[in-house]
C-alpha cells in the first residue's frame, strides 16, 4: 500500500495533468510538473477560463494544507524531502497563476499550448492511427476556445510578448497548414472543417492583437522574486548574497578575459577577440557538426566523472520546429515526457531565422555564433547539460522527484557542464577559454540584473552597462532588461545554481571521487540545494 504522501502527490499529479495537459506534457512551462497521467489526455487542451484557474488554485491551496499536516511530526529525511518538493512546486505554480498572472497578460501562453499541443497529438506514441487522428481532431476543435479565453481574460500586452506572439501566429500558421496538410493527405476528409475554424480563430486572435497596440514592458514588471528565491526553489541565501556571487563571479570572469585578451592579442580587445573567432572546423553543416560534437563529448565523458549507463540516452539533433523558431534560442533542448522507450528528445538548432524577421547578414552572425560556441552549446543541452540530466530524471523510481524539475537546479547543472569542458581539459586552445568566460560573464550579469533591479542593487544604467560590457549592443541590452523583469528569479538560476553545486562539488567530490559524486547527486532528483547536503551528510554518516 502506498503511503498517505505519496497517494496524495499522485493525486496532485492527476488533477494538474488533467486542467493542463499541453503544459504538464511540454518543458515550455517550468512552473509545473511533467505530470505523466498528461499522456492520457493528448486530445484535450489546457483549461484556462479564469474561474477555472481560481479552483484550481483552490485547489492548489487545499493539497498545501495537506501537505502540512503530513509533514508535522515526520523524522524520515527522504520522505520531508518530498513532501517539501512538492509544496514548493505547489508554490511555485501559484506565484505564476497569483502574483505574475502571464494567463492575463501574454498572449504566447495561449499560442504555445495550441501549437505545441497539436505537435504532441501528432507525434506523442499512439496504440494506433485511428487514436492519433482523432486526439489531433480534438485538439485543432478547441483552438477556438482556447483562444477566446485568450480575448477574455487579457488585459494588455507588454511589448516584448506582443512582438512575438505576432511572429508564433504567423510561424505556428504555416507550422498548422504543413502538418495537417500532410495528415489529410493520408487520411482526406478528416480535418477540412475544423483546420478552417482553427485558422479563422488564430487570424482572428491576429487582428485582436493588431487591433491593441503593445503596453511598455516595464509596466509589467512583476515583484515575485523573492517569493520564487524562499518559496519555489528553498534557497537559503538572501538576496544580499545572491547578488554578491553574481558579482564575484562577475569580477572572476572578466578578469580571467582581460588577462587572455592579453596573453592572444593586446591589441584588441577581448570582445573583437571574441567576434573575430572562427574555429577550424572541417564541416560546414552545422547539424553535422552538433552530431560529432555530441558523440565526441559523450565519449570523453564515459573517463571523466560520469557512468556509462546515464549517457545512453537517444537524441535526435534536428531543426528547430517552426512554430517555435520565434520564442527558443538559437540552441535548446527538447526532452521527452515519458521513459516510452518510442519518445525521442530532440536537441534543436535555428541555423536560419523565420524570413519575415531576418536578413541575410543575421543568418551568418548565427552561423558564426553556433559556429563558434559549438561545443559549450552542446555540452550545455546534451551531455553532460539538459539531456542527462533529464534521462536520469525520468528514469526515478521516486514519483514525486522522476516529475518535478526545479529551475535553479536545472540551469545550473547546465552552467555547471559547460565548465566541465575546460576543468576536465576537453578544450585547451585559449581563444575557446575565452569563448568559455565570455558566456560566464554573461550569466553573472543576468543574475545581478535579476536580483539587483528588484532589490536596489543596480539601476538601469547598471544594469545596461553589465550588458554592454558583455558585448551586447544597448538596445539589445534594453531588451533583454525588459524580458528578465518579466519573468523575475529565472535568470539568477544559472549562477545561483552552479554556485551551489560547486559548493557541494568542494565539500564532498573528494570522498567520493567524481562518479560517484555526479551519480549521487542526479539521483536524488532536482532538488532544493540545503535538501541535497543534507543527503550527502546522510550518507557520509552512513559510511
Amino acid at each position: 500500500m502506498k503511503a498517505p504522501y505519496t497517494q496524495l502527490a499522485l493525486r496532485y499529479f492527476n488533477d494538474l495533468a488533467g486542467r493542463f495537459p499541453v503544459m504538464c506534457a511540454s518543458d515550455e512551462f517550468h512552473f509545473l510538473p511533467r505530470a505523466q497521467a498528461a499522456s492520457e489526455y493528448y486530445d484535450r487542451l489546457d483549461d484556462l477560463e479564469e474561474c477555472a484557474i481560481e479552483e484550481c488554485v483552490g485547489r492548489l491551496k487545499s493539497f498545501k494544507q495537506k501537505l502540512a499536516l503530513l509533514t508535522a511530526g515526520e523524522k524520515d529525511l527522504e520522505t520531508l524531502i518530498d513532501l517539501d518538493l512538492l509544496t514548493a512546486n505547489i508554490a511555485g505554480i501559484l506565484i505564476e497563476l497569483e502574483q505574475n498572472k502571464s494567463w492575463r497578460h501574454n498572449p504566447l501562453l495561449y499560442l504555445k499550448i495550441a501549437f505545441i499541443g497539436i505537435d504532441h497529438a501528432l507525434t506523442k506514441p499512439a496504440t494506433d492511427t485511428r487514436e492519433r487522428i482523432d486526439r489531433t481532431l480534438k485538439r485543432i476543435s478547441a483552438i477556438p476556445k482556447l483562444l477566446n479565453q485568450a480575448v477574455d481574460n487579457i488585459d494588455g500586452v507588454p511589448e516584448t510578448y506582443h512582438q512575438a506572439a505576432r511572429a508564433m501566429l504567423h510561424d505556428g500558421k504555416q507550422y498548422l497548414e504543413q502538418a495537417v496538410d500532410d495528415f489529410c493527405k493520408q487520411h482526406p476528409g478528416s480535418f477540412s472543417k475544423d483546420f478552417q475554424k482553427a485558422l479563422t480563430a488564430l487570424n482572428n486572435f491576429d487582428k485582436y492583437l493588431d487591433a491593441n497596440p503593445p503596453v511598455p514592458d516595464r509596466r509589467f514588471a512583476v515583484t515575485s522574486l523573492e517569493a520564487s528565491l524562499k518559496d519555489h526553489f528553498l534557497s537559503v541565501l538572501s538576496l544580499d548574497e545572491v547578488f554578491q556571487i553574481a558579482v564575484d563571479e562577475w569580477q572572476e570572469n572578466l578578469k580571467q578575459l582581460e588577462k587572455l585578451q592579453s596573453k592572444i592579442d593586446p591589441r584588441k580587445s577581448w570582445q573583437d577577440l571574441y567576434h573575430d573567432f572562427c574555429p577550424d572546423i572541417e564541416e560546414i553543416d552545422t547539424f553535422a557538426l552538433y552530431r560529432r560534437e555530441t558523440e565526441s563529448l559523450r565519449r570523453f565523458f564515459r573517463d571523466h566523472g560520469f557512468r556509462e549507463e546515464d549517457l545512453g540516452a537517444s537524441l535526435e539533433i534536428t531543426a528547430t520546429p517552426y512554430y517555435l523558431k520565434s520564442v527558443r534560442s538559437a540552441a535548446s533542448f527538447g526532452a521527452a515526457f515519458s521513459s516510452d522507450a518510442r519518445e525521442k528528445s530532440f536537441f534543436y538548432i535555428t541555423t536560419r531565422f523565420p524570413r519575415h524577421e531576418s536578413s541575410g547578414h543575421e543568418d551568418d552572425l548565427l552561423k558564426k555564433r553556433l559556429h563558434r560556441e559549438y561545443k559549450f552549446l552542446t555540452a550545455h543541452e546534451t551531455i553532460p547539460g539538459h539531456h542527462l540530466l533529464d534521462s536520469i530524471r525520468r528514469k526515478l523510481e521516486n514519483p514525486v522527484r522522476r516529475q518535478i524539475e526545479s529551475p535553479l537546479f536545472y540551469e545550473g547543472w547546465a552552467y555547471y557542464a559547460e565548465s566541465l569542458l575546460t576543468e576536465q581539459g576537453y578544450v585547451q586552445n585559449p581563444m575557446e577559454y575565452l569563448v568559455d568566460y565570455k558566456r560566464r560573464l554573461w550569466r553573472s550579469a543576468r543574475c545581478q540584473i535579476d536580483v539587483g533591479l528588484h532589490a536596489g542593487f543596480l539601476t538601469l544604467a547598471d544594469a545596461v552597462e553589465l550588458l554592454t560590457t558583455a558585448g551586447f549592443s544597448r538596445e539589445e541590452a534594453q531588451r533583454q532588461i525588459y524580458r528578465f523583469q518579466l519573468n523575475p528569479g529565472y535568470q539568477l538560476c544559472y549562477s545561483l545554481g552552479r554556485y551551489e553545486i560547486m559548493r557541494l562539488k568542494k565539500a564532498y567530490e573528494n570522498q567520493m571521487g567524481s562518479e560517484q559524486f555526479h551519480a549521487f547527486l542526479l539521483e536524488g532528483g532536482e532538488l532544493p540545494f540545503h535538501w541535497i547536503e543534507k543527503r550527502f551528510q546522510a550518507l557520509n554518516i552512513k559510511e
